[in-house]
């Protein structure tokens, strides 16, 4: 009977569970360079250090980076996204919309930046 409620268990978290959420996750690492390295990143408005950094954002957040150094003109960037075809599986898997919730049904482009910087 125990083994009995504990494969019930088991079904019932891979049903509540959502292939991109599973498999992709929820946040996605990106790596920021720059030339001159030591540039400000500014994520959403919010410092999260200087270059060369990786750090991992949340796929469901829109996000804008800043690239600033004095004595050099800042850089702005929307972060793209697109569709992350694991997705796809949810539909088949349980017919829910966690990963769209979640945002794991989406990626970001680029796993990797790299901007150089124009003196003013």
């Amino acid at each position: 009977m125990r083994s009995l409620k504990n494969i019930f268990l088991g079904l019932c978290v891979l049903l509540l569970c959502s292939c991109a959420t599973i498999i992709s996750g929820t946040n996605q690492a990106i790596t920021f360079d720059s030339i001159p390295q030591g540039a400000e990143i500014i994520i959403d408005g919010q410092r999260v250090g200087v270059t060369p950094l990786t750090v991992k954002l949340k796929k469901s957040a829109k996000s804008v980076v800043m690239v600033k150094k004095e004595g050099f003109q800042t850089v702005s960037r929307d972060l793209n996204k697109s569709f992350d075809p694991v997705g796809v599986l949810n539909v088949f898997w349980d017919l829910s919309t966690t990963d769209a919730l979640t945002g794991a049904w989406q990626k970001y482009e680029q796993n990797s930046y790299f901007i150089e910087l124009q003196a003013k």
